[in-house]
């Protein structure tokens, strides 16, 4: 470190922001500084200051050690052993030295992944990155908390409204008229008409079948983002029957949301019912839904066992009681899949209709669900 801290530095948050931690350049020159700090080599103390400095939330704190010990002393780290397989084949050996990058799919991804080597090239590449070949443990856990942050930006993409307020820059003529007239029309107290985000109220309608079991944890990973951006937003998941989970989505431990999600989800033989769950929906909780702000967002691949009409009765039931119903189908990201191979019947009720099989696709979906009603998406 003695000879060019600058550099290992700089080097250091580059592998940092590979693994997806959000480094800017103040943060870069405050760690040159607590290094420079340090004439005497101490490494425990380094890294506890550089962890507090650089570690924005919990799971950044929990994997920051094993980064720093990773790049700062790869003498302590222990060589992951070779498979047999490993051992025979020059080619194994290869693959198990290179950096894991999670892909079991077409040489077309590996390629992609090849060409965008460091810091946002990889998350570039991963929001293309269908889940379904995302097979590495360390880089699925990494787009599904990708995709929780993302679902929390809707926050700040919310659609915007007008308020009076008594302070501001654009002054609202009508109000500060009307006000003025007690006071010999002098404008003593002037009114502002200000700009506000509105979230709308959400009801997420989540599947989780068995043919939704490869996209369950990256979907509930961006439920509970869009929970905790929209505070009176409501969860529901089914598969053969419906059942509320907004207590549970906002449960903080990750672990216990899996585990309890896997006991409602024992009965797969009995197919997938959308069109009774969307029925408990308006029978049971129909007090949740209100058509003045209410978007139903859809989590489903469409793979129903009711009747196709039945399906297409319960949206449009739906739709008289919301404002809007957003359809985010992992299925549409399949080759040879498209919108069309959804029944017509449920088609007719549903104005937007998106992937969601990958990061990128979620995104447009955030922007959709914010913006005010307009076009239908298909």
């Amino acid at each position: 470190m003695s000879d060019s801290p600058s550099r290992r530095v700089a080097r250091f948050v580059r592998e940092l922001r590979r693994d997806g931690f959000g480094i800017g350049a103040g943060e870069t020159l405050d760690a040159l500084r607590v290094i420079r700090a340090n004439p005497v080599l101490d490494v425990a103390r380094i890294r506890r200051r550089l962890r507090s400095l650089l570690c924005r939330d919990h799971a950044e704190w929990v994997r920051f050690p094993e980064l720093f010990d990773r790049y700062w002393l790869p003498a302590a780290q222990q060589e992951q052993p070779l498979s047999a397989a490993a051992r025979l084949d020059p080619r194994l050996r290869r693959q198990a030295r290179s950096v894991g990058t999670g892909l079991a799919g077409t040489a077309e991804l590996g390629e992609d992944l090849r060409s965008t080597g460091a810091g946002a090239g990889r998350q570039a590449t991963l929001s293309r990155i269908d889940y379904r070949f995302l097979t590495d443990a360390r880089a699925r856990r990494e787009i599904e908390r990708l995709a929780e942050r993302l679902a929390r930006s809707l926050r700040h993409r919310a659609s915007r409204r007008r308020r009076i307020e008594v302070r501001g820059r654009r002054i609202h003529l009508r109000k500060t008229l009307r006000g003025s007239l007690r006071h010999a029309g002098l404008p003593v107290h002037p009114r502002y008409l200000t700009r506000r985000p509105q979230t709308p109220r959400l009801v997420l309608i989540q599947d989780i079948s068995h043919s939704m079991a490869q996209y369950t944890p990256l979907l509930t990973r961006f439920c509970r983002g869009l929970l905790r951006a929209a505070r009176d937003a409501e969860a529901f998941v089914f598969h053969i029957e419906l059942h509320r989970i907004t207590e549970l989505y906002r449960e903080r431990d990750a672990d216990e949301v899996k585990r309890r999600l896997d006991g409602m989800n024992r009965l797969w033989l009995g197919g997938t019912r959308i069109a009774r769950s969307l029925s408990s929906v308006l029978c049971d909780h129909a007090e949740r839904l209100s058509p003045s702000r209410t978007v139903v967002v859809m989590l489903s691949d469409g793979f129903d066992s009711d009747d196709a009409d039945d399906l297409g009765d319960a949206l449009a039931r739906l739709r008289r009681r919301v404002r809007r119903i957003v359809w985010l189908s992992p299925a549409l990201g399949r080759e040879g899949i498209s919108a069309q191979d959804l029944p017509e019947q449920a088609r007719a009720h549903v104005d937007v209709l998106l992937p969601a099989h990958d990061l990128a696709s979620l995104s447009w979906a955030v922007t959709c669900i914010a913006r005010e009603p307009g076009a239908r998406s298909w």
